[in-house]
C-alpha cells in the first residue's frame, strides 16, 4: 500500500502553468473513464480486497450492507476478453481505443478517478492522448488571450470524451466495480468507497466555470489567468479550461449523462 499515493500516483498538469508540452503530454478524463475516465494490477490479474477488520460481538448481527458483501465475496478473477469487450462496447472512437491498449487500465482508472476527485489533472494515466501542438496566444495590443489554435489541439480528446454511451460506461463500471474498488483502496485508501470518489469526479469536472467570451492569460511565458477567480482553480479545473468553452460543454456534458446513468 502506498503511504502516500497522491504523491506517488498523482499526475501533473498537461501545460503546467501553460508550458508548452511535449509530444507525449497528455490529458484525460475519462474521467471519463472518468470521464472519467478515467487505472498496479493489470488486465490478466486477480484483484484483492483488503480484507474487513474482525468486527466487535454484538447481542444482534445487523443484516450486511450491499458494499460489506461485496468486501466479503472472494476476489474477483478478471478475463482479459470480457474486460475487453465491456470497456470497447464504450466508445468506437480511435483515441480511446489507443487507451484502452495502453497498459494497465483498471488501475489507471481507479488512478485517474482518483486524480480527479482530488483535483489533481490526471496526464500521467492518459499517455494515448497526444496534443502534438505547443500552446499558444493570440495577441490585442497589450493584452493576450488563449488562441483557437490552442484549444483546437483538444479537439480530438473531446470527441473521444463525447462519443462514450453512458449506458455501456454504466454496464462496464457495474461489472467492474469490484476490481475497481479494489484498485483504488490499493492507492492507499483501505475502507474507501469508489462510487464516492467517482460521484466526487464527476461533479468537480461538471463544475468548472465556463467563461464567456476570450479568456486573457498574463505574463510572456509561463502564462497565468488573468481573472484571479480562474487562476484560483486547482489544476485539473484550470487543464479543462484550457480545452476551451466548446470542449469543456462537451466534456461536462458526458460527465453529467455518464453520472446520472450510474445514479450517483
Amino acid at each position: 500500500m502506498l503511504e502516500n499515493p497522491r504523491e506517488e500516483e498523482r499526475g501533473e498538469e498537461l501545460e503546467p502553468e501553460f508550458r508548452p508540452p511535449s509530444r507525449r503530454n497528455s490529458w484525460i478524463a475519462l474521467a471519463l473513464v472518468a470521464l472519467a475516465a478515467a487505472a498496479g494490477v493489470g488486465l490478466f490479474l486477480l484483484y484483492r480486497k483488503t480484507p474487513p477488520s474482525p468486527a466487535a460481538p454484538a447481542r444482534e448481527a445487523a443484516a450486511p450492507s450491499p458494499l460489506a458483501r461485496e468486501a466479503a465475496a472472494p476476489p474477483p478473477v478478471l478475463d482479459a476478453a470480457r474486460i475487453r469487450t465491456l470497456l470497447e462496447a464504450i466508445s468506437p472512437d480511435p483515441m480511446f481505443r489507443a487507451w484502452l491498449a495502453d497498459g494497465d487500465v483498471i488501475r489507471r482508472w481507479a488512478v485517474i478517478t482518483d486524480n480527479l476527485a482530488e483535483g489533481v489533472s490526471p496526464r500521467k494515466q492518459l499517455g494515448a492522448f497526444s496534443l502534438g501542438r505547443p500552446f499558444s496566444v493570440a495577441r490585442h495590443g497589450r493584452s493576450a488571450v488563449i488562441a483557437p489554435e490552442a484549444y483546437a489541439r483538444f479537439d480530438p480528446f473531446a470527441q473521444a470524451v463525447a462519443s462514450a454511451d453512458p449506458k455501456a460506461f454504466a454496464a462496464a463500471y457495474r461489472e467492474l466495480h469490484p476490481a475497481l474498488e479494489a484498485a483504488y483502496r490499493g492507492l492507499g485508501y483501505p475502507n474507501a468507497a469508489f462510487d464516492r470518489a467517482t460521484a466526487k469526479a464527476l461533479r468537480r469536472i461538471e463544475g468548472v466555470p465556463a467563461p464567456a467570451g476570450e479568456v486573457e492569460v498574463e505574463g510572456d511565458g509561463p502564462y497565468a489567468f488573468a481573472d484571479p477567480r480562474l487562476e484560483r482553480l486547482g489544476p485539473a479545473e484550470k487543464q479543462l479550461l484550457r480545452m476551451g468553452p466548446a470542449n469543456l460543454g462537451r466534456i461536462q456534458a458526458k460527465a453529467r449523462e455518464i453520472r446520472e446513468a450510474l445514479g450517483l
